[in-house]
């Protein structure tokens, strides 16, 4: 009879064993999810109050520069409780888990405890005040969580505003590979536009293979090259190359009447006399200084309208110096979108540009 039963025993432990084991080999499925797109896990009480409040001031605040705001992220906001009702909502792509070390008794807590492990959450609950951690692919392949964890509400609060600029970049960065999907989505890469840019500016630029020729102009150096989208966006990408002299070439001015002058001459309405112009005069014009393939970049980023047209949107634009071939670079991209979203598109150009290699 004790036999029988250790024999049970044994039977009921190694069934156990294999399902644990079969879970954890199982395969798992590819994430979902939009770009820009992240759950936030918390409880309900946490996402109704204060700590709420500050998760949205900073996730949900406005993408630079936008005619109309614009979110960096788009968020939705889920307890544990909602994850475990619905088993598809733990197959998404980007989760940050928001919880108090100090609550035990919240579900987002224990779960948190859970995935990081007993001496690890103690560790975090005893030494520090607030902290932020990465973990991936929990319920999905290519996924990321990323855990926002304080001992009391204040320090909650403190560890959002002092790691989003980090958490953004993070999330910035496993949106990528989705972000260069939907660009050359259609055909990867026009090779004949491609070979034009490259002959004209010693760049090699992966032109994705839906865009098209607007302008051509190998005296003047001008290139504009544009993409008709099926909802009715048009995404636009203006070159001119000038020979480098002296540094003022990269000042912003300098930059903006470069921009103004290009968008005058090919960018019109049928409105007579309507032009293209920077707006720098109701919303600001942002400029940053780094490099792009080893080359000194000026960008600028902000608003461009038509003067007699009720017609606007968001551009970002660089002055490149190729030093090579002793010029300077100037690229103009730029949306047009009227009733759609422009965050994504402006940063489909953005990521077009910045990858490019200099010959």
């Amino acid at each position: 009879m004790y036999k029988l039963i250790i024999i049970s025993l044994c039977f009921f432990s190694l069934a156990s064993c294999n399902d644990e084991v079969a879970n954890q080999y199982s395969p798992k499925p590819s994430a979902l999810g939009r770009l820009n797109e992240i759950e936030i896990i918390s409880d309900d009480d946490v996402w109704d109050g204060s700590t709420g409040d500050s998760i949205r001031y900073y996730f949900g605040s406005s993408y630079p520069i936008m005619p109309t705001p614009e979110p960096i992220f788009d968020m939705r906001q889920f307890s544990p409780r909602d994850l475990a009702q619905e088993p598809l909502r733990r197959e998404l792509r980007t989760y940050v888990f928001v919880a108090d070390l100090q609550d035990e008794e919240s579900e987002t807590t224990k779960m948190i405890r859970q995935d990081l492990g007993e001496e690890r959450f103690m560790n975090l609950k005893t030494s520090k005040e607030y902290s932020s951690t990465i973990g991936r692919d929990k319920w999905a392949r290519n996924q990321l969580l990323i855990y926002i964890m304080g001992n009391g509400k204040s320090n909650i609060h403190r560890a959002i505003r002092e790691k989003f600029p980090t958490i953004a970049i993070k999330i910035n960065e496993h949106d990528e590979a989705q972000l260069t999907a939907s660009i050359y989505s259609v055909r990867r890469i026009n090779l004949g536009l491609k070979r034009k840019v490259k002959e004209m500016y010693g760049i090699d630029m992966a032109v994705p293979g839906d865009y098209r020729m607007a302008v051509e102009d190998e005296g003047q150096k001008q290139l504009w090259l544009r993409r008709d989208d099926k909802k009715g966006a048009i995404l636009n990408i203006m070159m001119q190359a000038e020979k480098y002299e002296d540094q003022s070439q990269f000042d912003t001015d300098k930059i903006k009447n470069t921009l103004n002058t290009l968008s005058k001459q090919y960018v019109k309405t049928n409105t007579f006399g309507s032009t293209m112009i920077i707006n720098d005069e109701d919303l600001p014009v942002y400029d940053y200084g780094y490099e792009i393939d080893g080359q000194y970049t000026r960008e600028l980023r902000g608003v461009w309208e038509m003067t007699d047209d009720f017609m606007a949107g968001p551009f970002v634009a660089y002055g490149i110096n190729l030093k090579e071939s002793n010029t300077i670079l100037y690229i103009y991209a730029f949306v047009y979108g009227p009733g759609i979203s422009k965050r994504n598109l402006i940063q489909q150009l953005d990521h077009i540009v910045k990858n490019v290699k200099v010959i």
